[in-house]
């Protein structure tokens, strides 16, 4: 997981490894544009964008959502540009 730039003042969340932990992707890029209330999609075979600074709620939310994957398993990368 890790944030890049998308023009000048705003941000995108992108995650990758979901599809290794047996998640629907599509269904998750849903879920997350529902409760975060942004748009959300997934751009690549096992990558999904989340528009917005949400990092830290995608952490929460994503331990919560499915419990076989643990917040150690997650690893924030940090800022990138894009």
């Amino acid at each position: 997981m890790q944030r890049a730039a998308r023009g000048k003042n705003k941000s995108v969340i992108v995650i990758k490894g979901l599809a290794s932990f047996d998640v629907d992707l599509k269904a998750a890029a849903k879920l997350f544009a529902g409760r975060f209330a942004c748009g959300s999609s997934v751009t690549a075979a096992d990558e999904i964008v989340v528009q917005g600074d949400v990092k830290d709620e995608l952490i929460t939310m994503i331990t919560t959502k499915w419990p076989h994957i643990d917040s150690k398993m997650i690893e924030d990368l940090g800022d990138q540009k894009r």
